[in-house]
């Protein structure tokens, strides 16, 4: 760790350890209060590390907070897009009348499957709430990782580099190949 968090190490590395938890709530729901912690605790490095007048300090726990709203606001406007679609679905007597003979019938899971999939918006809706889960995970892993390698070679978060790419493709492999367990 180089000079630029001295005295604020822990901290940082503190709020890296609650966003690597928080970028696995989806999965289990209590993990979102670590998403809280690390919010009220880089709100407080930050307040400090200003007031210490270390720039580097600051600018990580800025991105730890960042890191934790953004995640916050792409999972309203996922959820905002798939109540739209299905708001959408919901206000068509047709579409209603085929989800209620499909949610009624007795045959098996893949016919439902696609009889769902034949019914108009259902595409919208499925594509919607997985490009939203998929965005939610990586985004917030891979902002995570981008801080950590910054944190580790003593730089800014946000600076430009391979490091930004790598860590995408880890947030990649890792959250997708954790949803792929689940399909």
């Amino acid at each position: 760790m180089k000079d630029g968090v001295v005295g604020f190490g822990g901290q940082i590395w503190a709020g890296y350890a609650l966003l690597l938890l928080f970028s696995f709530s989806l999965y289990w729901s209590p993990l979102m209060w670590a998403g809280v912690a690390a919010l009220v605790l880089g709100y407080y490095t930050r307040r400090k590390a200003g007031q210490a007048d270390s720039p580097v300090a600051r600018a990580h726990a800025a991105w730890q907070i960042n890191t934790v709203w953004l995640a916050l606001l792409m999972a309203l406007v996922g959820i905002a897009a798939v109540v739209g679609v299905a708001c959408w679905m919901g206000n068509n007597p047709v579409i209603m009348d085929k989800l209620d003979a499909i949610a009624s019938g007795d045959q098996p899971p893949m016919d439902m499957l696609r009889e769902f999939w034949a019914v108009p918006g259902s595409k919208a809706l499925i594509i919607s709430l997985c490009c939203s889960i998929l965005l939610y995970l990586v985004w917030t892993f891979k902002r995570t990782l981008q801080g950590l390698m910054a944190l580790r070679r003593g730089g800014l978060p946000s600076m430009p580099g391979s490091g930004r790419w790598l860590a995408l493709l880890l947030a990649l492999l890792l959250q997708g190949g954790i949803v792929l367990l689940f399909i």
